[in-house]
């Protein structure tokens, strides 16, 4: 950094990078909060009732929380390059997870539909539980990350920083929204 008001290219491409991981945290959650209440999603897919479709929402609640404050005692011991990947592998695993719990059900009718629908919600709630753990790992590095580049203008850059996240839930409820039809025929363009 050169002075208060004069950053370098690198802090202010890493400051976006963070930005940028922030707005995806966001997306991931308003994406799969469609997915979980929308009837005609994950509920007419996995044969979820209401109730379980909200135990699968609560499964990436608690575990954010949980890894923004785990993540923040050790970060200086793992570094934040390895939060980072962990977030990024949580995300795919999360995907993975959601895009195999849909080859489950996948043409399986009857006794074996219900048996596969069990199956897969069970991948489903172990992928919203590693989506929360990465989403969570994400907040627990870009503030201290944020907060060291900036260490005279904290505030500033947190706030700024931190729009990503009101910013990231409208762009990715517009864009749940605009694909709605093409969401209805396959929720995995969500993912």
């Amino acid at each position: 950094m050169s002075n208060d008001n004069q950053h370098s290219t690198g802090d202010m491409f890493l400051f976006w990078g963070c930005f940028v991981a922030l707005i995806t945290t966001a997306f991931a959650f308003i994406t799969r909060a469609f997915l979980v209440n929308t009837p005609d999603l994950w509920p007419a897919a996995f044969g979820l009732d209401a109730v379980q479709g909200q135990e699968l929402f609560g499964a990436g609640i608690w575990p954010f929380a949980i890894s923004i404050i785990l993540f923040s005692l050790i970060i200086d011991r793992v570094g934040y390059k390895t939060a980072m990947i962990f977030s990024f592998v949580c995300y795919a695993a999360y995907a993975g997870l959601a895009f195999m719990a849909h080859g489950i059900v996948t043409g399986a009718e009857g006794e074996a539909l219900a048996g596969a629908q069990k199956q897969a919600y069970n991948y489903l709630y172990a992928g919203s539980i590693i989506l929360g753990l990465g989403n969570g790992t994400v907040e627990a590095f870009i503030n201290p990350v944020v907060a060291t580049m900036f260490h005279k203008e904290k505030t500033k850059w947190l706030n700024i920083l931190h729009a990503g996240w009101p910013g990231g839930l409208v762009l990715g409820g517009l864009l749940t929204i605009v694909l709605g039809n093409k969401a209805a025929e396959d929720w995995r363009i969500l993912i």
